[in-house]
């Protein structure tokens, strides 16, 4: 009997341990003990119950924002169409509330949560500005210095006591040279040379083959449009500059009609006339500007006519050396930007000119300070773009912080997303601000450089003539 008690006993300890052990597996330790807890545990969707045990706590590199990044940024779906000036419209802040909502039901994950804020508010207009300051040249003015390696041991040539630029518009100077518009580089080569020939003469523009068009119906009015763009006078950069800007090139090519407006102009001169001509074709105009050459030097020997021939075909080239004998002056050729350039430095400008205006050709103190400030114009607009955006996303998370649906923990967390993605923009802006800064600062102390060491070549260049003679 005593046995067969303890066998009963031992039984009754074992069915009571396997209950305990089926209670323990089917038991969730970390369900609440209040019922009421347990049942709203019960309720929530499986993704959030999910996300609500994730830890929300993020590690300090999770921002990762580039220049790249910022310019490839298209745009929060709900300010694509925002303008820079705007502030979000009524309409667009309740459509973020409603998403808001949709977004909360979804995740109470700090980090989702910050990708859907910048997914629906993320600024479009990055790219645009961020690539107007990276294109921002200052444009300081390359100083004109004539080779010294040029001069001749005999002493400075003399520059003409008036010198008459005639300047070849006709349509054929709108073709390209290593593809730019060769009337873009004939602009640039004259207003060089105008600039240094102008510190010892007066000087004048003419330009012809600016009227009317190529059509045979124009080739009057434009055989006819010979026009003084800049009257015999003194030098001065701003007018003879602006003087370039007149004209365009159109028509026709009355080459010995402009020699003939040179003639004309300079009847009544007593000093020394040298014209100097820039062309890229022959006479189109039924002229002859080898007679036309041959008149205006016949009044005085101390008269000639130079010519550059600019790009032309082997036809072309052998009238204009013809004008130009006639004219008891020289002919040039200059295939391209370069040579065109070096014919203007090594053949037509004076030998020496006066040093004392030279250190005005290197950027001073004030126009470095006015880049800067262009410079800084551009990059306020991304600044622009950054405060506009960092304030929409904070109005974001302030409604979300209203609605008290996410814990203390993940606000802060979201939060410090925000700031932290604020910070690394204003970093990135006032990084591309100090580079562009740099660029203007090496760019001028460059042609100050250059100014010197040209100043100081010239001064030895002086110093050994003074010493030879």
């Amino acid at each position: 009997m005593k046995n067969v008690a303890l066998l009963g006993i031992a039984m009754l300890i074992i069915v009571l341990a396997a209950c305990k052990d089926e209670d323990v597996e089917n038991h969730d330790i970390s369900q609440p003990t209040n019922d009421t807890e347990s049942t709203e545990k019960d309720n929530r969707p499986v993704e959030e119950e999910h996300n609500a045990n994730e830890q929300p706590l993020i590690e300090a590199d999770t921002i990762d924002i580039t220049l790249d990044t910022l310019k490839q940024q298209s745009g929060g779906t709900l300010v694509s169409d925002v303008e820079l000036e705007e502030e979000l419209s009524d309409s667009i802040l309740a459509s973020l509330q409603s998403e808001l909502v949709s977004l909360m039901n979804q995740t109470k994950n700090p980090n989702a949560i910050y990708d859907g804020l910048v997914g629906l508010l993320a600024s479009p207009h990055y790219k645009t500005h961020i690539e107007s300051v990276e294109q921002y040249d200052p444009g300081f003015e390359d100083p004109y210095l004539p080779d010294p390696r040029t001069e001749t041991t005999e002493g400075e040539r003399a520059a003409p006591n008036k010198a008459i630029i005639l300047l070849d518009a006709s349509s054929s100077m709108l073709l390209t040279v290593d593809g730019k518009v060769k009337m873009d580089i004939a602009k640039d080569a004259v207003r060089r040379f105008a600039e240094v020939i102008g510190q010892d003469s007066e000087l004048s523009l003419v330009v012809y083959g600016h009227k009317g068009s190529e059509s045979k119906d124009d080739q009057a009015l434009s055989c006819e449009g010979i026009e003084d763009v800049y009257s015999m006078g003194a030098y001065d950069a701003d007018t003879f500059n602006a003087s370039l800007e007149t004209f365009e090139s159109k028509g026709w090519t009355p080459l010995a009609g402009a020699i003939e407006e040179a003639a004309d102009m300079s009847r009544d001169f007593s000093e020394d006339v040298t014209v100097y001509i820039v062309s890229d074709g022959v006479e189109t105009c039924n002229g002859d500007p080898v007679q036309a050459a041959e008149r205006f030097t016949e009044s005085a020997d101390t008269r000639s006519v130079n010519i550059i021939g600019f790009a032309v075909d082997d036809t072309a080239e052998a009238e204009l050396k013809k004008v130009s004998e006639a004219g008891n002056g020289k002919y040039y050729s200059a295939n391209n930007e370069e040579e065109l350039q070096g014919t203007i430095e090594k053949e037509w400008l004076p030998s020496l000119i006066d040093l004392a205006w030279a250190h005005t050709k290197a950027p001073g103190p004030w126009e470095v300070l006015g880049k800067r400030d262009a410079l800084d114009q551009k990059v306020s607009q991304v600044t622009q773009i950054r405060k506009r955006e960092d304030s929409h996303l904070h109005t974001a998370y302030t409604m979300i912080r209203d609605e008290e649906i996410l814990d203390e923990e993940a606000l802060n967390t979201l939060k410090n997303l925000l700031s932290e993605r604020n910070e690394s923009i204003k970093e990135i802006i006032k990084t591309l601000r100090s580079e562009k800064r740099d660029d203007i600062n090496t760019q001028a102390e460059d042609i100050k450089k250059r100014v010197a060491e040209w100043q100081d070549e010239m001064y030895k260049r002086r110093e050994e003539r003074r010493n030879n003679n």
